[in-house]
């Protein structure tokens, strides 16, 4: 395909999808609007992009890790645990979910 084709074709997928968000907006009503822009392009911005799921990911992980370090959950999920063993797995889960926030690749 030429490029001359693909700026065509191009140029016609962006009008289909304006179109589409156009309507949607519609069907949404004045309560409700688009929230995100056109997804990134440039190397850069994919990049970033694939950074910043990431992390919102382990961020969303770590929470989850973190909620067995406090409350009830890891008495329910180890109930033949000993008292020891219930404050040495809050103490790890803390310290996964600490991990995860950092952001530090696994293996390092």
């Amino acid at each position: 395909m030429s490029d001359k084709a693909q700026r065509k074709q191009w140029a016609e997928h962006l009008r289909d999808e304006a179109g589409a968000i156009a309507e949607q907006q519609v069907t949404a009503g004045t309560t409700h609007g688009p929230v995100e822009g056109p997804l990134p392009h440039t190397r850069n911005d994919t990049s970033a992009a694939a950074h910043d799921a990431v992390m919102s990911e382990r961020q969303h992980c770590a929470a989850i890790v973190a909620s067995y370090a406090e409350g009830t959950k890891l008495a329910q999920a180890l109930p033949d645990a000993t008292p020891e063993q219930l404050q040495a797995a809050a103490a790890l889960a803390r310290h996964i979910a600490e991990f995860l926030r950092s952001g530090t690749a696994a293996g390092s």
